[in-house]
This record gives structure tokens, sequence and C-alpha cells, in this order.
């Protein structure tokens, strides 16, 4: 396969930009990252696809828990989704200087985002270097109005 023409056509793929939050046992120990591996994948129940590095710092974190919020970034918040996409391993205190509440479910809701969703682990599948995490959706929530960002937008490129 060329690897230059694999990379054009994944590149032509939409995606919009979250910030996948979670918390760890402890109930004070918080961390997000920027994702654009999300997707609905079921109306009834509600579940929703998350893809997450094998070498991240949240997934442990998620299995652990088996609760994440997704927070959907607006158009425009291009800076947040660079800083939550830095290394949680490498820069643990990047959510130092992020605004943000703890939902029902304890994880953090960033005040930033255009919107949140709450899930429950229901299942977690290997992908290659990443972990295909489905969650149920126990809770939503709308923070303001506007259009999400884009990873098209943000000017971001992610296709191996």
């Amino acid at each position: 396969m060329d690897n230059a023409l694999k990379k054009q056509v994944l590149r032509t793929f939409t995606y919009g930009m979250y910030i996948v939050s979670c918390v760890d046992e402890d109930g004070t120990t918080v961390n997000a990252f920027t994702a654009n591996w999300v997707t609905q994948i079921s109306f009834e129940p509600p579940l929703i696809a998350v893809s997450i590095e094998n070498i991240s710092r949240s997934l442990p974190m998620i299995q652990r828990t088996r609760k994440f919020n997704i927070n959907v970034l607006r158009s425009g918040d291009r800076k947040l989704a660079g800083d939550m996409g830095k290394s949680g391993l490498k820069y643990p205190e990047k959510m130092a200087g992020v605004g943000y509440s703890l939902g029902a479910n304890g994880v953090p809701i960033i005040n930033q985002a255009l919107a949140w969703v709450a899930c429950d682990v229901r299942n977690m599948v290997d992908a290659g270097d990443s972990t295909l995490v489905v969650g149920e959706v126990l809770d939503i929530g709308m923070l303001q109005e506007g259009q999400p960002l884009t990873m098209s937008e943000a000017g971001f490129k992610h296709a191996g």
C-alpha cells in the first residue's frame, strides 16, 4: 500500500473534536484528552464508541472506574483542543488551567464545552495501538449554543 496515498485518503474522513474526561478511583485525580475518533453506534440503547490510545494516562483510569464524559468542543476552541491533546503522562498538570465541574458521575464537564455526554463503559475491544471503548449514554447536557469544532477547522491532521 502506498503510505502517502493512504494518509491522503484517510485525511478526507471528517471528524469532530472532543475532550474525553475521566476520573480515577480516588475520585479526585482527573484527566482529559483530545479525541476525534468518536461516533454514535446505537440508538437503543444509546451507545457511543471512542478510540483511546493504549499508552494514554486516561485508558487505565477509564478501565478502573468504567466511566467517562465526552465534551463537545466549540468552533474556535483550537487552543483548548491542542492543550488537552498533550500527553497526560508527560503533562500530568495539563488540566490545572481548565475550568470544569464534576458531573453527577463524578467526571469533569469542561465549562468551555458546547455540550457533554456522560457514559458508563459497556464494552472494550482491542483495536491495534488503541482500545475501542463503547459507552452507554447515561446523561447529557448543552452548555451553550454554537457550532462544534472540527478537525478541518482546527487544522490538525491524524492519519497514520
